[in-house]
């Protein structure tokens, strides 16, 4: 209900699985699809305005989202303490990992108030990093300024043993959704954000050439095959 009423949106629950006999021929299944009004065509963000020397600006995760789940239910085995388990700001592990998602609507939303339209958006989820060349064009997405990493997830990629390259490449790792702009409204899109309580920084750019994500601090690049679903 506290997602639905700063999203401004209504939740009519339920979904359907799709079960031999629940979803059959000629039938429509709903689940993960939303209904809305877009009172203006030039408030699309479709991707179709993205090109070389736009400006990434990312915006923060508050700790695990919605991704590395399973991962996180799979380290308590290891943890003596199981959920209870100390991380370095003092909580337990299991508070941590139910921490809220932050929400981003908000933020787009004044945006747009603020006559804003970003060339494209993605959120940071079950990829990791790697979501950030999910455009379909060819651009390779240069990242030189990073996040802090929230404590919950510094803590499940030390004690999972796990490198930089599967962490990036798996957790949101302190950064949540990404906007892509004009380079001449970074710094302001990021403005905004920071002032309604979302942290947000002009974290790299755009450039033409191979479809690949660089993080230059770590020395890590995603090529664009590796942008794929995992069995």
């Amino acid at each position: 209900q506290k997602a639905c009423d700063v999203c401004k949106v209504s939740w009519g629950g339920g979904e359907t699985p799709a079960l031999a006999g629940v979803v059959e021929a000629g039938r429509i299944d709903l689940a993960a699809s939303s209904v809305g009004i877009i009172p203006s065509r030039d408030r699309l963000t479709l991707g179709d305005k993205m090109q070389d020397g736009d400006a990434i600006v990312l915006l923060a995760s508050s700790g695990i989202h919605a991704n590395g789940v399973s991962l996180a239910r799979k380290l308590v085995e290891r943890l003596p303490e199981g959920y209870a388990t100390k991380i370095s700001d003092g909580r337990c592990y299991g508070e941590a990992v139910l921490d809220p998602t932050t929400l981003y609507v908000p933020v787009t939303e004044a945006l747009f108030a603020a006559g804003i339209v970003p060339h494209y958006s993605a959120n940071i989820t079950g990829h990791g990093w790697r979501k950030i060349m999910r455009h379909p064009g060819n651009f390779t997405y240069r990242i030189h300024t990073l996040p802090d990493v929230p404590p919950v997830l510094a803590f499940m990629q030390e004690h999972a043993g796990i490198d930089d390259r599967e962490a990036y490449g798996s957790l949101n790792m302190g950064a949540g959704f990404a906007f892509y702009v004009a380079k001449e409204q970074a710094e302001e899109v990021a403005r905004i954000s920071n002032s309604l309580g979302v942290k947000a920084w002009v974290a790299g750019r755009v450039e033409a050439g191979a479809k690949q994500v660089v993080i230059e601090p770590l020395n890590l690049t995603y090529a664009a095959d590796e942008l794929h679903l995992r069995a």
